[in-house]
This record gives structure tokens, C-alpha cells and sequence, in this order.
């Protein structure tokens, strides 16, 4: 084989090679953000359905009843105020996530501390669920529904979630302690 055509052929394959930490980072962080694109969608979704008054005729004077407006209100707050709390500790989970396989240390804070504790609430269930599920799924009993492929897709991305968040957290630790040996030694 020519050496010119060796040359470009290893530049071709260059090309389309990514550095397996950036890799690593891909696909480690694909169901956080999974989650978090299926938690904007539906909000938008319950902003719009707020708004969608039409379910029952309006009143003579064409004014809305209010507890329905209010009711609904609450719901896009309550909703709305989860997304922002879950939502900032997922995106803390992807900082935690680039920073450890960079081998850097990221300072976590009180407000960090408690968004990975509000993503651990939001996920560690799902892995008690899905043991149930296939404990009883090895029983011959069917307990895993796919009429509704984006509920199927985000309960399997939860318990991933969770486990990234440990595994993260205990990447960050193992840098801290190797970080505050080196510290003593020197």
C-alpha cells in the first residue's frame, strides 16, 4: 500500500474517531438529558392543557370559572417547581459527570448537594421498582407495559440515572482523597 495512500486514510479514520472519555461522556449523560428533554415537553404540555379551557362551556357573561383557573394554575406551579429542582440537580449530574471523567474536581456546595439529593429521591425508587418488576416478570406474570413508549423509555432511563449518581459520586470522592494524599505527601 503507498505511503501517500496510507496517510490519508489514517487522516479519514482520525476524522471520525472520538476520544473515548468525550465517547464515555456521550453516552453516560444520554439519559439524563432523556430525562430532562421528556420533563420540558411535559410541562409544555400541561402549560398548554391549562390554557385549554374548552373542556366545559363557559359561562353567559364568557368569563372562566375561576377555581378551574386557579386548580389549573397550581398544577403548572407544582409542576413547573419540580422541573426546577429536579432539572437543576440533573444538570448538576452532567457537570458531576464531565468533571469526573476529566479527572477534575468539581466543588460541590450546599445547593449542589442538595440537587444530587433531589435526583437520588427522583431515581433511587425506579431501582426498587424495576427489581419488583423483573422478579415478577421471572415469575411468568407481565408487569412491563409498552403501550406508551415515552413512559416505557424514561422508567428505563431513571434507574441508569441513579446509578450514574452514586458512581459519580464515588469517581469525585476517590479525586478527593487522591488529591488531599498528594497534598499531604508534598
Amino acid at each position: 500500500m503507498p505511503v501517500l495512500f496510507k496517510a490519508a486514510l489514517n487522516d479519514y479514520t482520525m476524522c471520525f474517531c472520538v476520544k473515548p472519555v468525550k465517547m464515555k461522556r456521550l453516552l453516560t449523560s444520554l439519559p439524563v438529558w432523556l430525562i430532562l428533554a421528556d420533563m420540558v415537553y411535559g410541562f409544555a404540555l400541561n402549560v398548554i392543557q391549562s390554557f385549554n379551557l374548552s373542556r366545559e362551556p363557559l359561562p353567559k357573561d364568557g368569563l372562566p370559572v375561576s377555581p378551574d383557573i386557579a386548580f389549573s394554575g397550581l398544577q403548572v406551579l407544582a409542576n413547573g417547581g419540580m422541573i426546577l429542582i429536579i432539572g437543576f440537580g440533573l444538570l448538576v449530574l452532567l457537570q458531576l459527570n464531565r468533571t469526573v471523567l476529566q479527572q477534575q474536581i468539581l466543588p460541590i456546595g450546599v445547593l449542589r448537594t442538595l440537587g444530587l439529593l433531589a435526583v437520588l429521591a427522583f431515581a433511587v425508587p425506579s431501582l426498587w421498582e424495576w427489581g419488583w418488576a423483573l422478579l415478577d416478570l421471572a415469575g411468568g406474570r407481565l408487569t412491563v407495559s409498552a403501550d406508551n413508549i415515552r413512559y416505557l423509555l424514561v422508567a428505563l432511563c431513571q434507574p441508569w440515572v441513579a446509578l450514574l449518581c452514586v458512581w459519580r459520586l464515588v469517581g469525585w470522592y476517590r479525586l478527593h482523597k487522591q488529591a488531599s494524599g498528594a497534598e499531604a505527601s508534598s
